[in-house]
């Protein structure tokens, strides 16, 4: 009795002398047949340093792209006027100093890597203003790192971390964690990540 099972086919090794990792993309069906094969994929190592983020990159998926592009695309089809009207925001480019400022309020000088200063007397109006910030700086970054290539890993992380900044914003206090001033922390620091994302971005933007 012959089993007609085919496992996956094993990789071809990667070049040592560039290094990376090489990859066999293939489909299999519900008996775990190998159906279909795409051939080898070579990933070579980026020269681009890595950012410093803890988030997730974006679904890279055909559905999650064609998704991205579309509201790029309205993004870019908007009328900047009717923007400004309902937003109130102009044209200049965001206060990156003030945003680090207000995070400040809430995460210290470093950025939440050192003990927090107490939570402020204002906390519903420096909350109001961190709303009001990642709202502003939400869409630069995304129109930036959507001018990078696809496979450009500021790219990535940058869209990864205006994901997360539109999670923050719909969610709500919650008393299990830390009430409105967890809250008001974690809008600071998806702001002082999106801030990171913002300069690095502007750096690698032709």
């Amino acid at each position: 009795m012959t089993n007609d099972i085919a496992g996956p086919p094993a990789p071809a090794p990667a070049d040592p002398q560039t290094g990376g990792m090489t990859i066999r993309v293939y489909t299999v069906n519900r008996h775990g047949t190998v159906i279909r094969e795409r051939g080898t994929v070579n990933v070579l190592p980026s020269t681009e340093p890595l950012p410093f983020s803890s988030d997730f990159p974006p679904c890279d998926c055909p559905r999650c792209r064609k998704t991205r592009t579309a509201n790029m695309d309205r993004s870019t089809d908007t009328d900047p006027v009717s923007v400004a009207a309902v937003s109130g925001s102009t044209t200049s480019p965001p206060d990156i100093t003030a945003m680090r400022q207000t995070t400040a309020l809430l995460l210290g000088p470093n950025g939440g890597t050192g003990e927090p200063p107490p939570i402020p007397a204002d906390l519903d109006t420096l909350t109001a203003t961190l709303h009001n910030h990642l709202e502003q700086l939400i869409p630069e970054v995304e129109r930036q790192a959507g001018r990078l290539p696809e496979d450009s890993i500021p790219r990535h992380c940058a869209l990864a971390c205006v994901g997360e900044a539109r999670r923050r914003l719909q969610a709500g206090p919650s008393p299990r964690y830390g009430g409105s001033a967890g809250h008001a922390r974690r809008l600071a620091r998806v702001l002082h990540a999106l801030c990171g994302h913002y300069e690095a971005t502007s750096r690698h933007t032709p």
